[in-house]
């Protein structure tokens, strides 16, 4: 449901922290084509929608101090019954207006030239450069016809240019109350949905059938749909981190594990579940699940505004590797296999990203050279995982095709963490009573 209050409070924490008499100029995403004459189904640019709220293509936000009786302007694509009956419904500029609560609107064709104006005697300007290059262009253009026939008037173009994503990507990293009420339900739909996936597989069907089953209830619940590829790989397709082509038949000693998240409202869920297809673990995918689910849990509890996302990581992966130590599947002193980095054969990602509008949101982990501390509101992931390829090396050859991750969203708060993802099942007793 579009809250026009919640975009015009975003926008107004945005301009508190703009320079004065500046703009920012944030264009929405291009269409992108799928096949010849048929589009991918459209998402606008994050940062764009989440100033805006504005979901059209072929549209650009400008947002301004320099004229404060008009700070928030849209242009977007004009209303056109004959392509409307095509291609969809349009605001127009009296919807951008209406229903966005533009100070003022203009079609989009109209950019080019009202641009130079905006740009007359500003202190700086704020875009996101090499992020757009059609809009790069636009503005360096612009910008230069300001200095070329404005400048004998003693008008100027502006003194800087300014990178947007220094103010909202901060913005963006530190969810409000408003943003987390989002975010729990779409944690919600996508921890039912994986809970759903559990309740449905049985050995023999495709892993296509529980992608379709997880993607419709996203859509059916009220989500946008997966706010990324949904991941269903089975046995060795597990150790595979980003196996999205989900084609092969579950055998009945397989894993399946599961990366799947639901969009809802622009806000993402990212759980990461691994189960056995029969119902009951064998002995050495117990075994590896239970280092990992240690890893995992223990390192949720380090999701505090005194740690950072590296404490946490290096917390899952001291665990992980005296548990693959434990399994005969590395070799060596715990110290030594980390200095060594002899884990990444079965360990090679982080523990967790930053999660939001984006599924690997923005939002920088570091301060200058140091790992920054967590602050209140902001999400993280944590995903520890050990993913054993079937042509591993001088390993047991029952670890060989085991890949196990177990995936929670967490949210960052003054006390506990809270862990948005908690209602998804994932002790072994409870996947196996579930499935079996």
């Amino acid at each position: 449901m579009f809250d026009a209050e919640l975009f015009a409070d975003r926008r107004k924490r945005f301009m508190a922290q703009m320079r004065p008499n500046s703009i920012a100029l944030v264009p929405t995403a291009p269409i992108a084509v799928y096949s010849r004459d048929t589009d991918y189904r459209y998402r606008p640019d994050s940062d764009f929608y989440f100033l805006t709220g504005f979901r059209e293509p072929e549209a650009v936000a400008i947002i301004s101090t320099a004229h404060p009786d008009k700070p928030f302007t849209l242009f977007v694509r004009p209303r056109d019954p004959d392509k409307e009956t095509w291609t969809g419904r349009r605001a127009g500029v009296a919807g951008a207006k209406d229903k966005y609560k533009a100070d003022e609107a203009f079609v989009i064709d109209e950019f080019n030239e009202k641009l130079p104006g905006y740009l007359e005697d500003l202190q700086a300007v704020y875009h996101f450069m090499g992020k757009n290059k059609n809009y790069d262009s636009k503005l360096l253009k612009a910008w230069q016809q300001v200095r070329m026939t404005r400048s004998r008037d003693g008008i100027l173009p502006p003194n800087e240019l300014v990178d947007l994503g220094h103010i909202i990507h901060e913005m963006r990293l530190v969810k409000t109350p408003a943003d987390m009420e989002i975010m729990r339900i779409a944690c919600r739909i996508s921890a039912e949905a994986h809970e759903l996936a559990m309740r449905a597989v049985k050995p023999g069907m495709y892993e296509r059938e529980l992608e379709a089953l997880i993607d419709h209830y996203f859509r059916a619940s009220g989500g946008y749909g997966a706010g990324f590829p949904t991941i269903v790989a089975s046995g060795e397709n597990g150790c595979i981190l980003h196996y999205i082509e989900n084609e092969e038949q579950i055998g009945p000693d397989d894993l399946v594990l599961i990366d799947a998240g639901c969009e809802y409202e622009m806000f993402n869920g990212d759980i990461s579940r691994t189960f056995p297809a029969s119902g009951k673990f064998t002995a050495p995918q117990r075994a590896v699940y239970d280092v990992v689910l240690e890893a995992q849990i223990s390192s949720i509890e380090k999701c505090t505004i005194d740690n950072t996302m590296n404490d946490v990581h290096e917390h899952a992966l001291k665990i992980l590797v005296d548990g693959m130590i434990d399994l005969k599947l590395l070799e060596g002193t715990a110290d030594e296999v980390i200095e060594k980095e002899m884990y990444k054969k079965f360990y090679m990602h982080k523990t967790g990203h930053f999660l939001g509008v984006d599924v690997h949101d923005v939002g920088n982990p570091r301060k200058g050279t140091e790992w920054r501390k967590f602050e209140s509101g902001m999400v993280t992931t944590v995903e520890p995982g050990i993913y054993i390829p079937v042509d591993a090396e001088n390993i047991p050859d029952e670890f060989r095709g085991i890949g196990v991750r177990i995936e929670d969203n967490i949210h960052i708060t003054p006390g506990d963490p809270e862990n948005l993802t908690e209602q998804c099942p994932k002790q072994p007793e409870d996947l196996e009573e579930i499935i079996g």
